[in-house]
This record gives C-alpha cells, sequence and structure tokens, in this order.
C-alpha cells in the first residue's frame, strides 16, 4: 500500500488540510479507499469525528470493530505513538516487528541509564528497532530519553540506526530529553544526523561542564533547523557550547528561541550568537529569577540587533506579590529600551507570583511599562500585550495597565492557583535544588 500523504481534496468543506485537535494532521488514502462510509458523510468528516476520540483507545478499538471503513482513521490515533526501552525484547524469528508502522508519527526511544539498571541489559538494545526503522515511514518526531551516549556511541545498533538514512531524513522534531550535557561532542553529532529537522527541544539529565577538544567546523546542523528549546530544562542550564558551536558553523536559519534562565557566564557567547543571527529571529523566549537576571540581560544588549523580532515572551519580568502588589522594577523598562520595536507584534508576559519581596522601598514603575508599551514611536508595530496571572490577582493586574486597555492592546489569561503553578512547574522545579 502507498505511503499515506495529506490530503488536498477539498471535498463538500472546502479542506485542504484537516485543522484537528491537538495537531493530529491526519492522512487519507485516494477517495476509492472510502467509498461505503456510515450515513454517507464524506472522509473528510469522519476524520474530524474520530479526532474527537484520539486519546481514548478503548473506543477507537470498538470503532475499528465496528466497522472497517474507519480504519485508517483510528489507526491514526491507536498507533500515534511507538516507545521501544532498553527492557523491551524482539525475537527476530517473529514475522511482524509492529502490527501497523506506517501509521506511527512519533516514536520514542528510552534507555534508562543502562548504568543504573541490573546487571544484564544489552548494550545493542536499540539494534531490534534500528533493522526495523525503514518499516516506519510516517515517523516526523522522535524523542530520547534517559540514554547515555557513553553507551550507546560506538556500538553496532547505533551504526545500524546512523545507517538509516531513509528514516533519518524524515525526522522533523527531535527532543533529547534527560540526556547528559557531556560528551558535548556527542550531542553535536546526533544533532547533525538528521538533514529535515526543523525543531529541536533540550532538556539535560545534569550540567556538568568538563572541557573538551572540539572540532565545531565539522558539525553542520541541517539548514531547515528553526526552532531551538531549552525552556523545560533545569535552572541555569549553561547553553555557551551551543551559542559558541552556531557562530562558529555561522548558523543563521535559527528563527524561534525559547530558553529558561541564562547563566550570566553563558551572556556573551549567546549574545553573539544573537548578534549573528540578526534580523533572523522571531520568537524568542527567556526567564528572569531575579531583577538582577533582568538587569545583566538589559546590559548584554543581547536582543539590540533582533531587528525581525516579532514575538517576545518574557517569565518573571514584573512580579505579583501576595498582598496583590504589582511590582515592575527600573531594569524592566531599560532592558525593553533595548529591543527594537519595529517589528515586535505580541509580548508575552508570565507574572512571577512569588512571596520575595525585593525592597519595600523601591518603587514600581507599572504606569512607566503602560506608558512606554503604548508608545506610538517605539513598538510601532504592537498589536498585543499578553499578561498571564493567577486568578486571584488577575484583576490588580489589569489595573496596573489602563493605557494598554484603552489602546486595545492588553489580553489576560487568569489561571486558577494550581494551574498557574503548572504554568510554571517547569521553570520552579529546580530551583531549591539549585
Amino acid at each position: 500500500m502507498d505511503t499515506p500523504t495529506t490530503s488536498t481534496i477539498p471535498g463538500i468543506l472546502g479542506l485542504s488540510t484537516l485543522d484537528a485537535r491537538n495537531q493530529h494532521l491526519l492522512a487519507l488514502d485516494p477517495p476509492k479507499h472510502y467509498t461505503c462510509l456510515p450515513c454517507g458523510l464524506p472522509a473528510e468528516l469522519w476524520n474530524i469525528i474520530m479526532d474527537y476520540l484520539h486519546d481514548d483507545k478503548d473506543a477507537l478499538m470498538s470503532c475499528l470493530r465496528a466497522c472497517r471503513g474507519w480504519g485508517d482513521f483510528c489507526r491514526y490515533h491507536v498507533y500515534d505513538t511507538f516507545i521501544w526501552s532498553v527492557i523491551d525484547e524482539f525475537d527476530d524469528t517473529q514475522c511482524m516487528f509492529h502490527p501497523c508502522p506506517r501509521y506511527v508519527r512519533h516514536l520514542a526511544l528510552n534507555g534508562g541509564f543502562l548504568d543504573e539498571l541490573a546487571d544484564g541489559y544489552d548494550v545493542e538494545w536499540l539494534m531490534p528497532l534500528a533493522r526495523h526503522l525503514d518499516e516506519f515511514v510516517s515517523v516526523v518526531h522522535l524523542e530520547v530519553e534517559s540514554v547515555d551516549w557513553d553507551d550507546v556511541f560506538e556500538t553496532k545498533a547505533w551504526n545500524t540506526f546512523c545507517a538509516a538514512s531513509g528514516f533519518l531524513s524524515q525526522i522533523k522534531s527531535l527532543d533529547l530529553s534527560n540526556i547528559p550535557l557531556q560528551p558535548f561532542q556527542n550531542i553535536l553529532d546526533s544533532i547533525c544526523l538528521f538533514p529535515a529537522l526543523e525543531k529541536l527541544d533540550y532538556l539535560p539529565s545534569h550540567v556538568d561542564i568538563d572541557d573538551e577538544d572540539l572540532d565545531l567546523q565539522l558539525c553542520a546542523p541541517s539548514r531547515s533547523w528553526r526552532v531551538f528549546s531549552t525552556e523545560h530544562a533545569p535552572l541555569q542550564l549553561p547553553t555557551s557550547g551551543f551559542w559558541t558551536w552556531l557562530s562558529a558553523v555561522t548558523f543563521t536559519s535559527l528563527q524561534t528561541i525559547r530558553l529558561d534562565s541564562v547563566p550570566t557566564s553563558d551572556l556573551s557567547s549567546l549574545t553573539s550568537y544573537l548578534h549573528l543571527l540578526g534580523a533572523s529571529l522571531r520568537n524568542f523566549r527567556v526567564r528572569f529569577v531575579t531583577p538582577h537576571d533582568i538587569h545583566d540581560f538589559a546590559q548584554s544588549g543581547a536582543l539590540v540587533k533582533s531587528t525581525g523580532l516579532q514575538r517576545l515572551e518574557l517569565v518573571g519580568f514584573i512580579r505579583q506579590y501576595h498582598d496583590n502588589t504589582i511590582w515592575v522594577g527600573e531594569e524592566s523598562l531599560t532592558f525593553l529600551t533595548t529591543i527594537p520595536g519595529g517589528s515586535l507584534y505580541c509580548l508575552d508576559i508570565i507574572m512571577d507570583n512569588t512571596s520575595r519581596r525585593v525592597a519595600e522601598s523601591s518603587p514600581s514603575h507599572s504606569s512607566a511599562l503602560d506608558g512606554l508599551l503604548t508608545s506610538s514611536d517605539r513598538f510601532t508595530a504592537l498589536k498585543r500585550v499578553h499578561l498571564t496571572a493567577a486568578l486571584e490577582y488577575s484583576d490588580e493586574a489589569r489595573k496596573s495597565f489602563p493605557r494598554c486597555q484603552r489602546a486595545g492592546l492588553l489580553t489576560m489569561s487568569a489561571k486558577k492557583p494550581n494551574e498557574f503553578l503548572a504554568t510554571l512547574e517547569s521553570h520552579n522545579q529546580c530551583t531549591e535544588d539549585n
């Protein structure tokens, strides 16, 4: 059977592609396979209807048994994700490795850190999957979790994996989760395996830094790489290695960079790379733990050459205390004056809801911030200022920006306490440990 491709048949809805929930962009086989669907509804409608069951595997399996014509719609959800881990086993005498590999779009590899497991696990645990990668023709998202490169590199399984050029060329999104930061050379080599890579999300298991003798010029990433995120990484993740590498190979294709807090020691290398990117940068996100972080970032001038910046997301840029006080420091105003305002379309501010106080005698500059954001000669393209705050403090936050309200710029996301904490959970989970 031919590999399914995204349908471009308009049908009665005039749909060129399916805008399904949770980004389930379901592919349809040629229309001749869908002539006997229930109720006379077109395939596009049944595709959308089945999408509402995307996370109910029992219901999907019932649908599979009820109507043969629903098969493809259901299988795209039932077999969407496949996980292969170090504890899985496969007998090569079996005739089938996976029941429906062509429907898998998200492939996850879980190494479980071999040195933490009981004795007896094979370092070639990846080999059964590596031998069958050519069957997974629809995978675009690869997740690698809890793998120590020292356990994998140079094994026969890894060499077989790297030889699967067809599979590697499909991958557009790569998640490296719970992966040691070093050997850093192995991380660079892994990133460069994927010629069609568009998005990389990196979450290290630990951030020990040792000196390495790296030949950065030999590691050229895909020119299709557009998005780089470390926003879920532990607090103060050292990222200078990435910026030094990307600067060394003059890589200017990145358009979106999403970071957690940036160590002061990394500001120089980050600034150099952002200056190299210049107007190519479209979206930027960073978290500030303290007002001093804002001051240091502003002084670095990291974004002064980002003249194409359209969306800026700032966490901790404004502080909101338990007595409803909204606090904006002078360093926040200074920071905004370093941002080229000609193309900035959207400013997202996630308020830091904390009991810590800066200084009782230090006044808030929220009114000045409100005025700066509505300045017609500063942010000429600004269309939206979006604030995310805890529900009980949202009214006070809204009152702090009357000019933005009158200008029609202000939008709010007011969340319940547990929802708001969930928003910041990935940022705060390592604060006490550090």
